[in-house]
């Protein structure tokens, strides 16, 4: 679903920069501003970020609980397992 019709932004990029967020900083505060930050827009009309900031809670609450319960790899380990092996 688009969120952001001005830069074509669809709730699973912003869900995707929440996890990445949150995995560097489980305390990051999360703001419409920095999202587009990491996304490398801005935003234009700002129609949507109420919309945005619904979805930032949203999923960021999620992702938190999915953190505290060790459901989701910490940054650390994703690293390893994006290590590449020499060959």
């Amino acid at each position: 679903m688009i969120v952001c019709s001005c830069n074509v932004i669809v709730r699973r990029d912003i869900e995707a920069v929440i996890e990445e967020i949150l995995a560097e900083d489980p305390y990051a505060v999360l703001t419409p501003g920095l999202l587009y930050h990491r996304l490398g827009r801005r935003g234009k009309c700002c129609g949507c970020f109420p919309h945005v900031s619904q979805i930032l809670v949203e999923h960021g609450t999620y992702v938190r609980e999915r953190l505290a319960a060790g459901a989701m790899p910490a940054p650390e380990d994703e690293a390893e397992l994006e290590r590449p092996t020499a060959a």
